[in-house]
């Protein structure tokens, strides 16, 4: 049998055998495609079972980005500033000529000297945001001028924050003064209702001085407090040291010169974190006279704040947030300030270390969607709303206390403070 097969082959013409062997490789490739297809089959239907079984398998760790949200590009938005001459009134500038070349949205700035008087518009819905700077922690906690009856712990909910590039005392150069210190006797500013007044009583603090060491010259706002000083009506000035009027006495034949929160100085550092909790050790290497090889050690906070009441519609919120992230290249050119301190990264590192400071939900679902936000900022939200909820409560105790023990108008913010500190202490997180 086996010589036949033999001989049958050896006799098969060229086309003959091509043709059997071609039936030969069909079989096996017809057998190969049955059994990958069932080994196929079978894998597939192992991963499906896998995913519905244990679908955290198959995310990675943390907070993936999550489909984007589809909101409408307002044509306007409106927002409260600091008074022309200060940095964050550039800086907004910046912003708006951003948001109208990407987006076509006019940014309408309303600005306005006093930090209380910033806050109006916003609680009134006439603008949907304002920037702030070290307010927002007293206007949260209901502090300060907020302890007024009619202000009270105040429900904000930032959008953005950018780093202040510096808060330092702004002097002349050839004025003498050179630490907090010196400025016994000297002339400071006072502006009604300005969280500067704090700033210069924290600036006092560190150097051991009250407002009773100094002359107090009174000023109708920071724009006019920054002119005062280039006119050489005041000594001293508290603000970021990239202001513009720093830039106009460096460029002057007096020079500029700076009073420095040195972080050794302890003792000046417990007594301005009484009066500024918000304040922070900071090393200035931006600003006139200022650089990498020459700093200044300064303190910082969140400048500025971009922030909302909670009331604002999300979408706004979210289409806020997503445009000063998506315009940063753009402003990143046409200011070294806004490239240095508007990253997402400040904004991000900034609200994480910040102290009860809360991101508007319609921030969050944007930092969601791109995929940088924390889980575990979602416990950090919770408790400072929570926060935010017990001095709400407390405040509207202390009202009704008031009102029976008949506390005058003008006693109530100290005894409102009293209860606020015994019942919540200092800013924390």
């Amino acid at each position: 049998m086996l010589r036949e097969e033999l001989k049958e082959r050896r006799c098969m013409t060229p086309e003959k055998t091509k043709k059997e062997e071609g039936k030969i490789v069909k079989r096996k490739g017809m057998f190969l495609f049955k059994r990958t297809g069932m080994f196929g089959l079978l894998s597939v239907f192992v991963i499906l079972s896998m995913v519905l079984l244990f679908p955290h398998m198959t995310q990675a760790q943390g907070q993936s980005p999550a489909k984007p949200s589809k909101v409408k590009i307002p044509d306007i938005v409106k927002l409260a500033t600091y008074d022309i001459g200060a940095t964050a009134y550039t800086m907004y500038g910046f912003l708006g000529e951003a948001m109208a070349e990407k987006y076509k949205t006019k940014l309408r700035a309303l600005p306005i000297g006093t930090d209380i008087a910033r806050m109006i518009p916003v609680k009134n819905k006439q603008v949907e945001f304002s920037g702030q700077g070290g307010d927002v922690y007293f206007a949260a906690e209901g502090l300060d001028r907020y302890a007024d009856k009619n202000w009270g712990p105040q429900p904000l909910r930032v959008v953005w924050l950018a780093r202040q590039p510096g808060l330092v005392g702004i002097v002349k150069g050839d004025s003498g003064i050179k630490k907090a210190a010196d400025l016994k006797g000297k002339r400071v500013p006072w502006i009604p209702g300005s969280v500067f007044n704090t700033f210069h009583e924290g600036l006092l603090a560190f150097g051991n001085l009250t407002w009773n060491d100094v002359q107090k010259v009174q000023v109708s706002g920071f724009g006019a407090m920054l002119k005062a000083l280039v006119d050489g009506k005041i000594d001293v000035a508290m603000a970021a040291i990239t202001v513009p009027p720093a830039y106009e006495l460096q460029a002057s034949p007096s020079g500029v010169g700076y009073i420095e929160f040195p972080v050794a100085d302890k003792a000046g550092w417990a007594r301005i974190s009484k009066v500024l909790p918000a304040l922070s050790p900071y090393k200035a290497k931006f600003g006139p006279d200022v650089s990498d090889k020459k700093p200044v050690e300064c303190s910082s906070y969140p400048y500025p704040a971009t922030v909302a009441y909670d009331f604002l519609d999300d979408d706004i919120a979210y289409f806020m947030t997503k445009a000063i992230h998506e315009t940063y290249p753009i402003m990143a050119k046409k200011s070294d300030l806004m490239k240095r301190f508007w990253t997402l990264e400040e904004n991000l590192a900034l609200y994480e270390s910040s102290r009860g400071l809360v991101f508007h939900p319609g921030s969050v679902r944007y930092l969601k969607e791109i995929g940088v936000w924390k889980s575990k900022w979602d416990q950090l939200q919770e408790k400072r709303l929570a926060r935010q909820k017990g001095l709400k409560d407390l405040w509207n105790k202390t009202i009704a206390e008031a009102r029976t023990k008949g506390i005058k108008d003008q006693d109530f913010p100290q005894f409102w403070t009293k209860k606020h500190d015994e019942a919540f202490g200092a800013l924390s997180d």
